[in-house]
């Protein structure tokens, strides 16, 4: 899945001239909490949060006499353009879901401007919109059940599996697999289409496949 399909359009943006009043106010209104910086043809050159804001106001606040009248009027008069981080950690249209979870991750961002070629804004896209996505492709939006079983780390393993459960006449609406804990095996964490597991369930067991009980985690 690509970051085009899942990011929010037409996000909100304002220009480097824009006061942090009316930044905050912007972030109030529309529930969000950073805004990108754009000139005037739309290309990015930089990004302020409602963090920025605060470690901007926390210093001048604790002057002594600083009065609320004072802190207002310092929002009004102080530009983004010097407080905004200028370095922007951004997505492009063609990188996937998984590339913006590792930016995301690994810079500890809450959510990346998407720019085109030219380093014009054309979405934004946030740890919200992921955990959506995520719950689209395991389809946990729909009347369902999950099977979590060790299957074996060969060629034919998985389709066996997916026999059995088809035998049921069955639909797999989802299939996630990662590493399994011993050597030489794989956990698939299959979404069906029904609530009745309980015939499957030990069908996949009598074939030989290891049903994951949560219980042992405790004990490992």
């Amino acid at each position: 899945m690509f970051v085009a399909r899942r990011m929010q359009k037409n996000p909100v943006t304002m220009s480097p001239a824009t006061s942090l009043y009316e930044a905050q106010e912007m972030m109030r209104a529309r529930r969000i909490l950073q805004i990108p910086v754009t000139s005037e043809d739309g290309r990015l050159v930089g990004i302020l949060s409602d963090r920025d804001i605060r470690g901007t106001v926390l210093p001048v606040g604790m002057i002594p006499g600083f009065t609320a009248e004072e802190a207002e009027k310092f929002l009004k008069n102080t530009p983004v353009e010097r407080v905004m981080t200028r370095k922007v950690i951004t997505a492009t249209l063609t990188d996937t879901l998984e590339d913006a979870i590792g930016l995301l991750l690994n810079y500890k961002i809450n959510s990346l401007p998407v720019v085109d070629d030219e380093n014009r804004v054309v979405g934004i896209i946030s740890r919200t919109n992921v955990l959506e996505a995520f719950i689209e492709v395991t389809g946990m939006g729909v009347v369902s059940s999950r099977l979590d079983v060790v299957v074996p780390d060969k060629p034919g393993a998985l389709a066996q599996l997916v026999g059995i459960i088809s035998s049921f006449q069955v639909n797999i609406t989802s299939v996630l697999t990662t590493g399994h804990l011993e050597s030489g095996a794989m956990t698939n964490f299959l979404r069906i289409a029904t609530l009745n597991v309980g015939p499957i369930r030990k069908a996949i067991e009598e074939a030989g496949f290891e049903l994951l009980d949560p219980s042992k985690f405790l004990s490992r």
